[in-house]
């Protein structure tokens, strides 16, 4: 083989090699997603929902539910690592599930989340370890749950509902996750300017409530798993998956992307307030560019409006915050009262649309 052709003969070797090695990296998924590498904005991981954090801040766990959790309903945990050194080293997640000291329940993931149905009441010690190439601990972190019934009153009502006339409870698998998951998170919501009475929780309660009945918990975590795909591996278009609304509540990226206060106290909007016309030949066209604004943001901002709007108690909370400004810019000195009850709860439609289609023109 003379010095020229081994030359050209190492050279292609070499270049197949560097492509193969290029193409491993592209299709070998990162055990730390970009979308588990930070937390949104001045929020803390228990704005996310129940929450550790190590003592170093390398990284905190969350659950979606907080404690207590119920017997038979799955439940999502969420691993997130924000030390880059950290983040290099993890390779693989080892999650230990323990119910009332019994025999552990043992989860290896390739990356930060998983998903865990408890099976008797009592108490529930979870444990997740970050662990190497060499399958040796780089971090660990513990939580410990309640595990409790269905929610006995609920039940109850269900129960009568459907041994009497007229209408029952409308969807019961949807009561059942507000009731037993989601309850203390929209009765934690408050406004910026307390007002009197619950009119305000009961509006926001009808939103959580027809948010989950728009999609099944499996068709929310499809529109999320399709999100943080597009955000990890930078393909697929964002823009047109973010015209569905996002999370429990079905918020809409686009409008809390424009609202003040959702990534933490004083955290201003991402995008300007922007209305969309209330024409349909317009409004899509309108939305489009709208989604393509939000699309442009930067990785980070992208990042942090996904993980909002993922996590329940960040999403109702979120969904609180929407309300409050669209009641404050169309509606400005009404209290929630007036918009349930006043001119026969036209306030309310109308925020529900801006919610659900918007913010809409209204000239």
């Amino acid at each position: 083989m003379c010095y020229h052709y081994r030359r050209e003969y190492i050279r292609g070797l070499f270049g197949s090699v560097g492509a193969l090695a290029n193409l491993a990296l592209q299709v070998s998924p990162l055990s730390v997603r970009k979308t588990e590498s930070r937390t949104p904005g001045s929020l803390q991981a228990s704005d996310l929902g129940q929450a550790v954090v190590a003592t170093d801040a390398r990284c905190a766990l969350v659950s979606f539910v907080t404690t207590p959790i119920v017997v038979g309903r799955e439940n999502v945990y969420i691993l997130f690592v924000t030390d880059s050194a950290l983040a290099t080293a993890a390779q693989s997640y080892e999650w230990t599930f323990t119910e009332n000291g019994g025999a552990p329940n043992v989860q290896t993931t390739q990356l930060g989340e998983v998903s865990y149905q408890p099976q008797s009441t009592g108490t529930l010690d979870l444990k997740v370890r970050v662990l190497d190439s060499g399958s040796s601990e780089q971090a660990s972190l513990s939580l410990t749950q309640d595990i409790t019934s269905l929610n006995p009153i609920l039940e109850g009502v269900i129960a009568n509902a459907g041994d009497q006339p007229g209408p029952g409870v409308g969807n019961p698998e949807v009561v059942r996750e507000l009731v037993n998951d989601y309850s203390v998170y929209y009765q934690g919501v408050t406004l910026k300017t307390p007002e009197a009475g619950d009119f305000f929780l009961n509006f926001l309660f009808s939103m959580v409530f027809d948010g989950a009945h728009q999609r099944t918990p499996d068709q929310r975590k499809q529109h999320t798993d399709d999100l943080a795909q597009v955000l990890n591996d930078e393909t697929g278009d964002f823009a047109s998956l973010i015209t569905e609304g996002t999370g429990v509540c079905g918020v809409r990226l686009p409008l809390l992307a424009m609202t003040d206060g959702v990534a933490g106290a004083g955290s201003a909007a991402s995008l300007p307030w922007t209305e969309l016309p209330d024409v349909p030949a317009q409004h899509d066209s309108a939305e489009q560019q709208l989604c393509q604004a939000v699309a442009a943001l930067d990785e980070g901002a992208r990042i942090d409006l996904f993980n909002i709007a993922r996590f329940p108690k960040s999403n109702i909370t979120a969904c609180g915050r929407i309300v409050e400004a669209l009641r404050d810019r169309y509606f400005a000195g009404t209290d929630f009262s007036d918009v349930l009850a006043g001119m026969s709860g036209t306030r309310a439609q109308w925020i529900v649309r801006h919610y659900r289609e918007g913010p809409l023109s209204r000239s």
